[in-house]
């Protein structure tokens, strides 16, 4: 794996360990909602500062380019936050919620790359499913 991709990976597993922990940390007592606002007014400070410390066209200019995938993706963050914070306060264990979730999110995503995206289905793929499926029986025993 190319330093180009392993960077990024490795920054997503820091993130979301952080991430669960953090949701785990949300107090119970405390709307879920407000909770998310909490962290949107978070977000949009750091994303506000890294715009600014980084290239760019103008705000207006850079605006524009987006479509209707940026909307999707605010939409669905909002769903992956609210899922695991009612997760938590149910309950769930912060060892096998993500593990069972992103199982799921890579079987899913199996049939919508092979499908909408042209990707090749594999034995190695296959295999790999297979194994997936059979974690979260061995997990949630």
């Amino acid at each position: 794996m190319n330093a180009g991709i392993l960077i990024p990976i490795l920054t997503v597993v820091f993130a979301n360990v952080l991430y669960h922990v953090a949701s785990k940390g949300i107090p119970t007592n405390q709307n879920a909602f407000m909770g998310l606002i909490v962290n949107y007014a978070t977000a949009l400070i750091a994303c506000i500062a890294l715009f600014i410390a980084t290239p760019h066209n103008s705000a207006f200019g850079e605006f524009t380019k987006s479509n209707w995938a940026a909307v999707v993706m605010g939409l669905s963050i909002t769903g992956v936050e609210l899922g695991f914070l009612y997760i938590y306060r149910n309950g769930g264990e912060i060892s096998t919620a993500s593990l069972i979730a992103s199982i799921l999110l890579a079987l899913i995503m199996l049939p919508v790359g092979i499908f909408f995206y042209g990707e090749a289905l594999t034995a190695t793929k296959i295999i790999g499913a297979l194994l997936c499926i059979a974690g979260i029986i061995v997990i949630s025993i």
